[in-house]
């Protein structure tokens, strides 16, 4: 097994290791680990075997196994046992560096159909997004010349999709309101894709509203330039997306604009993980916070204390912050 090309990011002096069905996925086996030879690349003698083998590289464990271009999981390796004694691959990405050689399409619709709601917003269902219709991550742009465009990076070679306006209920159709088939493309073929739909199946269509969330006080023992995170039921309440940061506003405060389709949104402020989720003074739990259509759009919070840090006295959250 030979590795000829890894990202130039790649931390110098780490080790690369080889996993697979041989040896129970273990990441960072010392049996497993590849040599680095004086020509830069990388390799590796495995036992000899019958049968097919499936397989990944990483350096050591698995939130630093090979992803694709963009940063996204790849499907396992496979060869078989005999068919060639030197096998060479390259790895585009590691799960814990940024990717550098991404490849991009845009995907771009010049023509809808006339009965299109003009507030309506146009998404893009597929395989790489598990076919969900209204999924915000991928809903496309509307530019002031009248076409709607997305630029997707690479998931995987090629994709199976098609157009909603949130729900499958307005998924497009033929002129004639039949099913089509579903759109394909892959990446090597071009880089911009123009489209038309011709029809849709209904013109009820997913309504959205934009929530913002301005931090007017935080807790003294908040680190300056620390992030804070939103998590709650619009993002699997996850406590360290990267997609959920706050950033500063024009006045200097840390705000986040929340586009939902949720009549109620429940949500908390994190650090980063649940271990520095905000809590009461006394650090017990607080509950949900909620958000309700059609109360405020703009909502000024405070945090009085960290669950995993003592408690201090909430400071204002300035420019200088």
């Amino acid at each position: 097994m030979v590795i000829d090309q890894v990202p130039i990011n790649t931390p110098a002096g780490e080790s690369i290791y080889i996993t697979g069905n041989f040896n129970d996925w273990d990441p960072g086996d010392e049996r497993y680990r590849l040599n680095r030879n004086s020509d830069g690349t990388y390799s590796i003698e495995l036992p000899k075997g019958i049968g097919e083998i499936s397989y990944k590289f990483t350096r050591g464990d698995w939130s630093r196994v090979e992803k694709n271009e963009c940063g996204y999981e790849t499907d396992n390796r496979t060869l078989v046992y005999g068919v060639r004694e030197v096998v060479t691959d390259q790895v585009a990405c590691w799960g814990d560096t940024e990717p550098i050689h991404c490849t991009q399409a845009v995907i771009l619709i010049d023509k809808i159909p006339a009965n299109t709601p003009a507030d309506a917003n146009i998404y893009l269902a597929s395989d790489i997004s598990n076919w969900d219709p209204g999924n915000l991550g991928y809903m496309l742009t509307r530019s002031p010349k009248g076409y709607y465009y997305i630029n997707l990076d690479k998931h995987k070679e090629c994709m199976d999709f098609k157009f909603t306006l949130g729900s499958w209920n307005s998924v497009e159709t033929d002129q004639n309101g039949q099913d089509i088939q579903n759109r394909n493309y892959c990446y090597n073929s071009t880089d911009t894709l123009r489209l038309s739909v011709k029809n849709w199946k209904s013109t009820i269509y997913k309504k959205l509203r934009k929530i913002t969330f301005v931090l007017d006080k935080l807790p003294g023992n908040t680190k300056p330039g620390e992030k804070v995170y939103l998590a709650g039921s619009f993002n699997n309440w996850d406590p360290g997306n990267q997609s959920f940061a706050f950033g500063k506003n024009e006045n200097g405060k840390l705000s986040y604009s929340l586009i939902t389709d949720e009549e109620i949104v429940s949500y908390k402020l994190t650090l980063g993980n649940w271990k520095s989720v905000e809590t009461l003074e006394s650090g017990q739990d607080i509950t949900n916070r909620t958000s309700i259509g059609g109360e405020a759009d703009t909502l000024h919070l405070t945090v009085l204390r960290w669950k995993n840090r003592s408690y201090s006295l909430p400071i204002p959250v300035k420019s200088e912050y």
